[in-house]
């Protein structure tokens, strides 16, 4: 343990006191804080999910990207109140394994309160959109020091990449002992908004503040509610825009009783003209109907 780790420590989310946070992030000298830098490719896919709300679908590509500004009045895992960022889950098909969850499954993991509670019962609705990268991103990644029980081999990849950079340098250790008290940060699961004080805005202060780091695109980090078993990805608004392209999307139902749960595909886009999206219904075989009656039997709707 260290001065930062004590400083950090003894910050009190509840107050959300900038000031003295981004003090103690200042302490390291832009250019010595240790990052790596990540590249998600041109041709990349990245799979959003959306709760639906009550009664109603997705019909504009607006709905499925990132929320207006306005919408965002409290603290997530990458961003501060009232800046959007584009969070998606990306699945490099080069590092997949065949006991890799499907990527619809993570993005459940990480949207939807209904899926991870074990006792629940009925019926969700969300919406799953892809979307391709068009651009090379440019995205951090700090290093993963949370053991991650469903580790998908990009993990392991990127300790490697990170251990082999780092070497290569004098590192700062005021610096180290930031970037890994950070790392640590990111791979927690907290049950208030406050508490992503801390790592919320050391992703606005290495986005948007610090000069080595503020010329990227966002970060890259494993999904935590799915034990890393596929990565998130954080983007600048402004860099979504004009890097990614909506592809289409699908109305999904979850029927779920307790742990055991289904995921059915209702439908899928047919067309999108001027962003206004006309889905079309899946063809359903009789097995997959059977399937589907037999999981939704006695459940009702809850949205």
């Amino acid at each position: 343990m260290g001065i930062i780790t004590d400083l950090l420590d003894n910050v009190d989310v509840t107050k959300e006191d900038t000031d003295e946070l981004y003090n103690i992030f200042r302490i390291v000298p832009d250019f010595e804080l240790p990052i790596i830098r990540f590249y998600l490719f041109k041709g990349a896919t990245l799979i959003r999910q959306r709760v639906n709300i009550k009664d109603k679908e997705f019909h504009h590509v607006s709905d499925l990207g990132y929320p207006p500004a306005y919408c965002l009045t409290a603290y997530e895992r990458a961003n501060v109140p009232f800046q959007p960022m584009f969070y998606a889950c990306c699945f490099p098909d080069d590092n997949r394994t065949k006991d890799d969850p499907p990527p619809r499954v993570v993005a459940l993991m990480e949207t939807s309160s209904f899926y991870k509670d074990k006792t629940s019962w009925g019926i969700e609705r969300s919406t799953v959109s892809r979307w391709d990268v068009v651009d090379d991103l440019e995205l951090v990644a700090m290093p993963f020091s949370t053991n991650y029980s469903k580790a998908c081999q990009l993990i392991s990849k990127m300790k490697e990449m990170w251990n082999k950079e780092i070497g290569k340098y004098n590192v700062n250790s005021d610096g180290m002992e930031l970037i890994m008290y950070m790392a640590k940060e990111i791979g927690k699961e907290f049950q208030s908004n406050v508490e992503y004080f801390k790592i919320a805005n050391f992703v606005n202060y290495l986005l948007n503040i610090n000069e080595k780091t503020k010329n990227v695109d966002g970060i890259i980090y494993p999904s935590v509610p799915g034990a890393g078993a596929g990565f998130n990805v954080a983007i600048k608004p402004t860099v979504a825009d004009l890097k990614t392209r909506f592809v289409g999307a699908s109305l999904c139902h979850l029927l779920k009783r307790g742990e055991k749960a289904y995921q059915s595909v209702m439908n899928y886009t047919e067309s999108v003209i001027n962003g206004i999206i006309t889905y079309k219904d899946k063809d359903v075989d009789s097995h997959e109907s059977a399937l589907y009656h037999s999981y939704a039997e006695g459940l009702s709707f809850r949205n």
